[in-house]
């Protein structure tokens, strides 16, 4: 009975709006404390774990313009309609280091567990976390997340202050 439930609101969901518009994420960067990220290489995973979790709380949205590397790729462990990424776009993704034997087999347990599943898949296609970087482009994450609006859509509100001089 639960499961003719369930049907039969997804059957509501698809007349209210069309199934392409379903299975794509959707972004609204102008309504959304948004975080540009370009140029990060990553960090400790501790750390990057933190931001996430208060960029969730807070609502915040991230947009992904340039590398996102090492532990920044956490950011992909948030809700799809908060992530978006621009053609500058790439995620470079390696086995932890720096904090010992078992430190390192914690932090990538924990990136893996935390990762979506189409992240999780697109390293296991690569066999798994390596000692060197393995980047997944724009063409890569666009299957999955949704292409940020144009900058010129985006509010002066919601720009860096470094884009919103022109730099």
């Amino acid at each position: 009975m639960k499961f003719l439930g369930a049907l039969g609101l997804m059957g509501a969901m698809i007349t209210t709006s069309s199934a392409g518009e379903l299975l794509r994420p959707r972004i609204n960067l102008g309504s959304a404390n948004v975080k540009t990220i370009s140029g990060d290489r990553g960090g400790y995973v501790i750390d990057y774990a933190i931001r996430v979790l208060k960029m969730r709380r807070s609502g915040g949205a991230v947009r992904i313009d340039g590398a996102c590397d090492s532990a920044c790729t956490l950011y992909l462990s948030m809700p799809r309609s908060k992530v978006c990424v621009t053609h500058n776009a790439s995620f470079g993704f390696h086995l932890p280091y720096g904090a010992g034997a078992r430190g390192n087999q914690v932090a990538a347990e924990f990136l893996m567990k935390n990762y979506p599943g189409w992240v999780r898949g697109w390293i296991a296609r690569r066999g798994g976390l390596k000692g060197y970087i393995a980047t997944m482009t724009y063409a890569d994450a666009s299957r999955f997340l949704p292409t940020c609006p144009s900058a010129q859509r985006l509010t002066v509100a919601n720009l860096s202050p470094v884009r919103a001089h022109g730099g």
